[in-house]
C-alpha cells in the first residue's frame, strides 16, 4: 500500500525541522474557503513529507470533513465557523487531522441526488480511524492514518 511506502521514510523526514502542525481556526463554514484550505492541507502535507496515496487520502478526507461542516452545521441564518487541525506525530508515527464546527447537524437537500450522503463513509474509508462527536455545541471530525 502506498500509504505504507509514503511513511517508511517519514521518520527520517520528520527528525528535521518542518513545520508539523497546521492549524486554522474561525475559518468562514462557506463553500469558497474549502479550495485554499484543501491547497494549505496539501502544502501542509508535501512540507511534513507525506505525499502520494496518503497524501490524496488525507485532503480528501479533511475536505469531506469541511464540506459537512459548510453543507450542515449552520442552518443559513447566522454566518458559521469551523476549524481545520492537521499535525504529525512522528513519535507515533501518524497523521491526525480534527475538524471542528460549532453548528448544530442541519439535513441538506432533501432530495440531494445520488451522489451525496456517503462523506461519513468515505472518511471512515479513507482514515485508518475516524470518530465523530456530534453535541449541542458542534460536530468533531477526528481522523487518523498510520504511517508504518
Amino acid at each position: 500500500m502506498a500509504a505504507q511506502e509514503d511513511g517508511a521514510d517519514l521518520g527520517e523526514r520528520a527528525r528535521s525541522p518542518r513545520v508539523t502542525v497546521l492549524h486554522r481556526t474561525d475559518v468562514p463554514a462557506t463553500a469558497d474557503q474549502l479550495y485554499r484550505l484543501r491547497l494549505e492541507l496539501s502544502s501542509w502535507a508535501t512540507a511534513v513529507g507525506v505525499v502520494g496515496d496518503l497524501a490524496d487520502a488525507v485532503i480528501l478526507a479533511a475536505d469531506e470533513a469541511m464540506s459537512n461542516a459548510v453543507s450542515h452545521a449552520y442552518d443559513g441564518t447566522s454566518p458559521g465557523t469551523f476549524d481545520l487541525h492537521a499535525t504529525l506525530d512522528a513519535e507515533r508515527a501518524a497523521i491526525h487531522v480534527t475538524v471542528t464546527d460549532r453548528g448544530r447537524w442541519q439535513e441538506a437537500d432533501p432530495d440531494p441526488g445520488p451522489l451525496h450522503g456517503r462523506g461519513l463513509i468515505l472518511i471512515r474509508t479513507l482514515a485508518h480511524e475516524a470518530t465523530f462527536d456530534q453535541t449541542a455545541t458542534g460536530t468533531t471530525v477526528r481522523m487518523t492514518w498510520l504511517l508504518a
